[in-house]
Parts: structure tokens; sequence; C-alpha cells
């Protein structure tokens, strides 16, 4: 289980290590932002906040699962990794080889993650009554 969710982590940044500036290119405000690099590392540091908050709410609901419906959880998460990152690589095409399009994108997989977060949530968070949702098991 804590090797599943290292590996979904590093799957969420992998595409991102290395690919931005340095944090003095971070401006201290980042409506303030001038530069297309500064753009960009603002975006990164969403994405960051948006990778923390979906990777303690997967905890949560995949550590109150039994061990079948956490396997269904891990394939569904896989696929939605790889379906994150088709929706996009298309959305970042429309500035493809151009400064923004690392921008584009990071700004597109915050997005995604912060939606499937909520998806997540709503499992973890299940109404009483929703028979779409699975109940966790708690102990």
């Amino acid at each position: 289980m804590p090797r599943l969710t290292a590996l979904l982590c590093l799957s969420l940044a992998a595409p991102w290590s290395g690919a931005f500036a340095q944090a003095s290119d971070l401006p201290a405000d980042c409506t303030k932002a001038e530069t297309q690099r500064q753009l960009t590392a603002c975006a990164y540091r969403d994405f960051e906040h948006a990778q923390a908050a979906y990777t303690a709410v997967y905890r949560d609901l995949s550590a109150g699962l039994d061990t079948g419906r956490r396997t269904l959880l891990r394939t569904a998460q896989k696929e939605w990794l790889d379906y994150r990152t088709a929706v996009c690589d298309f959305e970042a095409s429309a500035v493809r080889g151009g400064s923004a399009e690392p921008m584009v994108r990071v700004m597109c997989q915050t997005r995604l993650t912060r939606e499937r977060t909520n998806e997540l949530r709503r499992q973890l968070n299940c109404p009483e009554g929703d028979l779409s949702c699975l109940r966790p098991v708690r102990p």
C-alpha cells in the first residue's frame, strides 16, 4: 500500500521533475508574475498543492477499502493518470513548442487532479443512500 501511494505520487510529479525554474524564479505573489518562467513556476506550485490534496484523499480512501476494492481503485487510478496525461498533451498541443507549453500542460494537470480529488473525496464521504458510492469499510 505505501509502495503504491509512492508510485502514484511519483507518476503525478515525474513529468515535471527538473522542468521548472529555480525557487528564486517563483515570485512571492504569483499574481505579479512577469515572465513565462515565473508563470510556469507558479502554475507548478499550484500543481504541487493539488497533488498533495489528491495524495491525502487517495491514501484515506484506499486505507478504508478491502483488498478487492483497493485493487480496483489502484487500476482506476492508473488508467486515470493515462487519461489525464493524454488530455493535457492534447490541450498543450495548442501551444506546442512555445514557452507557454509547460504552463498550459501543468495547469491542465492541476485542474484534472483537483477534479479527481473531488471524485475520490465524494467516495470517501459517501452520503447515506447514494448507491453509486462504495462505502469504505470503517474499523
